[in-house]
């Protein structure tokens, strides 16, 4: 029985705590440092994958394709005003705007919701995305 149990406490999935400042991003290879632009993927077999910024995540993705179109799949992002709980990628709004300056120079930053993101948008030429259109974008 204490077998049984161990194995399934071995075989659960979900996201980790970022240990920021001495763990490094699965893309860049970087120390991950700010929590505005961590996040995480989480396979559908409990492989828990760390980023410095979303652009590593995205560029990630397009490296492994069958990850990003996995069901099973998790996208984790820390909302850029309110860091420290894990928001589902698949429902945030993405800001790109040059004044962000996020770890990787790709200037962008999550929010969980598109309010917010309107709100933090100084520049009329940055663009505000859905996680379908971040990925389409070739960064």
């Amino acid at each position: 029985m204490l077998l049984c149990i161990g194995l399934l406490a071995a075989c659960s999935s979900g996201p980790e705590p970022i240990n920021y400042g001495k763990e490094a991003c699965a893309h860049c290879k970087m120390t991950i440092m700010d929590k505005r632009f961590a996040n995480e993927l989480v396979t559908a077999r409990g492989k828990v994958y760390k980023f410095d910024a979303i652009e590593c995540l995205t560029a990630f993705l397009k490296e492994n394709p069958a990850l990003a179109t996995d069901a099973g799949s998790s996208f984790l992002i820390q909302d850029y005003e309110h860091p420290g709980a894990f928001q589902d990628a698949r429902k945030a709004w993405f800001l790109h705007e040059a004044d962000l300056a996020s770890p990787m120079g790709g200037n962008l930053a999550a929010f969980s919701k598109r309010g917010s993101a309107e709100n933090a948008k100084h520049d009329p030429k940055a663009n505000i995305m859905d996680w379908p259109t971040l990925l389409k974008q070739d960064r």
